[in-house]
């Protein structure tokens, strides 16, 4: 299985290149594509070193924006790493995650809820383009505090979560239209990430963006039962559409649901370059 959704330490995976690139190897996985939240700081590492594996990387992003209320995914495949609007685009989207961690930080320690020096988090952080808040309790793991990636879900939901204050998708800089546009700028395929989960607005949402250059949808996905999957498969095919899947891999400890890298995704890379037979 080819595995087209993955996330490593470069976004708010807990994988390095390194470790992504032993488990395709351990699963004898042919072909994958790293597709870190709103950075392409870790595409050219792992397509040096996927080669030496004789494992193909098909260079993808996924690119976070907001649409009608809804927080929406949108993956891109086969993107040029280097083009400058797609750059443009992530600096601007950075730029608002690491004033949110900051909000959160802020109120979190204000509240005695966490007692961490931020510039240790920062320290930790400095080989990433913005700072996820999982990042708190990886550099509070780092230096030695009594965690571990398995307490993240807990923290998060009993602790950070709680923050009252940041309007995330009300202020987020990008439209789902514009991260779909920039894509096909960067001239890669952008394919509707998980849409069920957005409830009853999905095929809504995903129609709006048909006219924007929207070029796939991500039917095959761990929480998309039987029925999903033929609503999705049927909506691509009408409007001619690729469909692609993946795990959504985050490491081990951080992948919640129940699946392991490549247990989804697709037979063939042909649905993203016709030219592979």
């Amino acid at each position: 299985m080819i595995d087209l959704h993955i996330h490593s330490k470069y976004s708010d995976g807990s994988n390095s290149i390194d470790e992504i690139i032993e488990i395709a190897k351990n699963k004898n996985m042919t072909a994958l594509s790293l597709t870190d939240h709103d950075t392409t700081f870790g595409v050219a590492e792992i397509i040096e070193k996927s080669q030496k594996e004789n494992i193909q990387v098909i260079p993808g992003i996924e690119i976070s924006s907001v649409s009608n209320g809804h927080l929406i995914h949108v993956l891109g495949y086969n993107i040029d790493i280097k083009n400058s609007q797609l750059q443009d685009l992530l600096k601007i989207i950075g730029a608002h995650f690491n004033e949110s961690f900051l909000e959160h930080y802020n109120w979190l320690q204000k509240n005695h809820i966490i007692d961490f020096d931020l510039d240790k988090i920062l320290k930790y952080a400095d080989f990433k383009q913005s700072l996820a808040l999982s990042d708190i309790m990886k550099a509070m793991i780092e230096n030695g505090e009594p965690y571990t990636l398995k307490d993240w879900p807990e923290f998060f939901n009993t602790k950070v979560k709680k923050y009252p204050g940041h309007r995330f998708i009300d202020d987020f800089p990008v439209h789902s239209s514009e991260a779909v546009e920039v894509i096909r700028q960067a001239g890669g395929i952008p394919v509707f990430a998980h849409p069920a989960r957005i409830g009853k607005a999905d095929l809504g949402e995903m129609e709006l963006l048909l006219p924007h250059g929207l070029g796939g949808v991500e039917v095959y996905y761990p929480y998309h039962t039987e029925v999903l999957i033929q609503k999705y498969e049927k909506f691509a095919d009408e409007h001619g559409l690729i469909k692609t899947g993946g795990t959504d891999w985050h490491g081990i400890e951080l992948t919640t649901w129940d699946s392991e890298m490549g247990d989804y995704g697709v037979k063939s890379l042909e649905i993203i370059n016709p030219s592979i037979h």
